[in-house]
């Protein structure tokens, strides 16, 4: 049996209101970029098959999160790359994965 994670990004719009302090009531249109990272859970019964999937939500996290620049990724992208990441690894609920997670969060 295979699921899926799905990775979404909200867009700069929300980020600079937010950090403009600007609140409001009504609903905003903002894009969302989305991506479904497929995986077979029994793959996460071992610490390989977590870090595989681990990877491959960190380069999906880079796919809805891209930068403009190649060699240098700004605190905005690396901001909404790790919100994208932390919040895969919760939906997907493993230990093993989380366990990766952290490990790779504090290592960079």
């Amino acid at each position: 049996m295979n699921l899926k994670v799905t990775l979404a990004m909200l867009m700069c719009g929300i980020g600079a209101a937010a950090a403009a302090g600007v609140a409001s009531a009504g609903t905003t249109d903002v894009e969302v970029s989305t991506l479904a990272v497929k995986y077979n859970p029994a793959a996460l019964d071992t610490d390989g098959g977590a870090r595989l999937l681990y990877t491959r939500i960190a380069k999906a996290a880079a796919a809805v999160c891209p930068s403009s620049d190649p060699f240098f990724v700004n605190a905005a992208v690396r901001a909404c790359r790790e919100h994208a990441i932390e919040t895969a690894v919760e939906k997907v609920h493993n230990e093993r994965l989380a366990a990766v997670y952290l490990s790779s969060s504090k290592h960079g």
